[in-house]
């Protein structure tokens, strides 16, 4: 979240990936950074014991989460 959140500051396009049991503290980071409506894109947990399959699906998830956050909804 932190690095997300310093990329934007810099003024550089930037996704952060989230499992969901780790949301509260991801916002609250975002929050204590002082933007509380940082958007990141949220995907089930657990990752590192996943199948091929499931990463693939989680990731396809994450993009499209990620293309709406990072252009606004605009799909662009």
């Amino acid at each position: 979240m932190h690095d997300g959140i310093s990329f934007e500051d810099h003024h550089k396009p930037a996704l952060v990936i989230c499992t969901h049991p780790f949301e509260p503290t991801g916002r609250n980071i975002a929050r204590a950074l002082g933007l509380a409506d940082y958007q990141f894109a949220m995907v089930d947990h657990p990752i590192g014991s996943r199948t091929d399959e499931e990463i693939r699906t989680r990731a396809q998830d994450a993009y499209e989460q990620g293309r709406a956050i990072l252009t606004n909804g605009s799909g662009a």
